[in-house]
């Protein structure tokens, strides 16, 4: 069964048994508040008969034609509260209010009987104690029917208060069983429902438990018809989809690494192809140019035609040209890998032992080297050489200019990294140019030193360490390269 059907039934019931309730709870309102107001005219009844008393002691204290007057009206009340209360008062209680209203006439009867013989015996000159004793015995009499009106009124009002106990009473009693009933409602339902998703509840949890787990073929028991079961259903429809589609993508991840692994194994084969390439083809251009200088040499004073000697200078150019290219793409295709321990190096030591090496090409250009203090690098030693002859190099080519060239290595920590820079005072680099420099065999002019690979081999190296390359204007107007590597530290 079905869970909104079984809450359904549950609450069918539940109302039922609340509407059963309902009118009998009304009912007993109902009669609390009519127990309340009858309660309330007889106590009108009873405080009308005490001010009747007293404005009837006045009278016969002092003889007041006022205490009369107000005796007449309290009567009038007196009345105008027995109609009400025939009309409102139990059929039980219509003999005592019958008694009561007889009671009440005849003291207005005796009453008026009084103020009579009392003109009388105004008047009279003999006789008087006649009417004196007249007076006293009608008086006694009016006491008589003023007790009787006083009990009558008080059981009245008594009787009020025991209907009002009563109903009352019952009026606590229905409203503890309304309370109870729907107490217990609430806590059959509640007790239903909780029983009920525990025990439905929990294939459901083990089994998503099991499912995330990676067990793909397991599938949750659905027996009944109710939500748990279709909800049971549609989790294991969608676990023989994810089956399916889990399926799929493992075969065609694994198609993709074949793929990756044959492209990689492609590129790996490819690389070494051209490393291998690159190292054998420099030694056929090292020995046209060597062979191009022997016969240069050779027929040195020989040849008359000047054109066949500038030939074979341009051979042996050209040959050299080819060795430096060739090795700058073996330079290039080795500069993403490290080609030995990586370590923390002193730069500083390595960027002089690099100037001192090159201190023919210096003195011939005339340049003024400044080495700044450069922080150390955790790189390979190799491939920070690369960094920092490629950028010398890059200065040395393209920084000539009228002037003599100066040059300002610097370097600056940078959080993890390590930033060095080598500016010139040449012409620089315009920004539209800045980035295409840093391509393969790209040149700005054609007559300009250099294979077009250094800057390509510079940029590879440092973002192969995690850093960046990239090109500024000095504040003289010349060029600035910049390149960030993995920070060192030396003890």
């Amino acid at each position: 069964m079905r869970i909104t059907t079984r809450l359904r039934i549950i609450s069918t019931a539940t109302i039922a048994a609340l509407v059963v309730l309902a009118p009998v709870l009304i009912w007993s309102f109902i009669e609390f508040e009519s127990a309340k107001k009858d309660y309330a005219l007889a106590e009108a009844i009873k405080v009308n008969f005490f001010e009747r008393t007293s404005f009837r002691d006045q009278y016969f204290l002092y003889r007041e034609d006022r205490a009369r007057v107000l005796w007449e009206k309290n009567r009038e009340m007196a009345d105008r509260l027995l109609l009400q209360a025939k009309a409102q008062f139990h059929i039980e209680d219509q003999q005592d209010l019958e008694r009561l209203r007889k009671n009440i006439e005849d003291s207005a009867i005796i009453f008026q009987r009084i103020v009579n013989n009392n003109e009388v015996l105004r008047a009279a000159t003999g006789n008087r104690h006649v009417y004196e004793e007249l007076d006293k015995r009608l008086f006694s009499q009016l006491l008589l029917k003023a007790i009787t009106v006083r009990d009558t009124s008080t059981a009245l009002q008594d009787t009020s208060a025991r209907r009002v106990e009563q109903a009352y009473k019952h009026l606590t009693i229905i409203m503890g069983l309304f309370a109870v009933m729907l107490a217990f409602a609430t806590i059959l339902i509640s007790g239903q429902i909780g029983r009920l998703i525990r025990k439905r509840l929990a294939p459901l949890h083990d089994g998503a438990i099991i499912v995330a787990d990676g067990n793909l073929d397991y599938r949750i028991q659905c027996d009944g018809t109710d939500e748990f079961a279709e909800l049971a259903r549609s989790i294991n429809a969608m676990t023989g989809k994810l089956q399916t589609f889990t399926g799929q993508l493992e075969a065609e991840i694994a198609e993709r690494k074949q793929a990756a692994d044959a492209l990689a194994r492609s590129r790996a084969e490819l690389q070494r192809f051209a490393e291998i390439s690159a190292h054998h083809l420099q030694e056929p251009a090292r020995r046209i140019a060597s062979y191009a200088e022997r016969l240069s040499a050779q027929l040195a004073g020989r040849l008359e035609d000047a054109q066949t000697n500038l030939s074979l200078v341009y051979i042996g150019q050209q040959a050299r040209r080819q060795q430096n290219l060739l090795h700058d793409i073996e330079r290039y295709l080795a500069a993403s890998q490290p080609r030995g321990e990586l370590k923390d190096i002193d730069t500083q030591r390595a960027v002089a032992e690099i100037l001192e090496s090159m201190a023919g090409r210096i003195g011939e250009a005339g340049a003024e080297i400044t080495l700044n203090d450069l922080p150390a690098a955790h790189i390979d030693a190799p491939r920070l050489k690369d960094l920092f002859t490629v950028a010398l190099d890059n200065a040395f080519n393209f920084g000539g200019s009228e002037r003599p060239l100066r040059i300002i290595i610097a370097g600056e920590r940078q959080g993890d990294y390590v930033r060095y820079s080598i500016s010139d005072n040449g012409p620089g680099v315009e920004a539209e140019y800045r980035e295409r420099v840093f391509r393969v065999f790209e040149r700005l002019t054609a007559t300009s030193e250099g294979t077009g690979i250094g800057l390509a081999i510079l940029r590879r190296v440092a973002e192969s360490t995690g850093g960046r390359a990239w090109i500024e204007e000095t504040p003289g107007g010349g060029c600035r390269v910049l390149f960030e590597v993995p920070a060192g530290e030396l003890s």
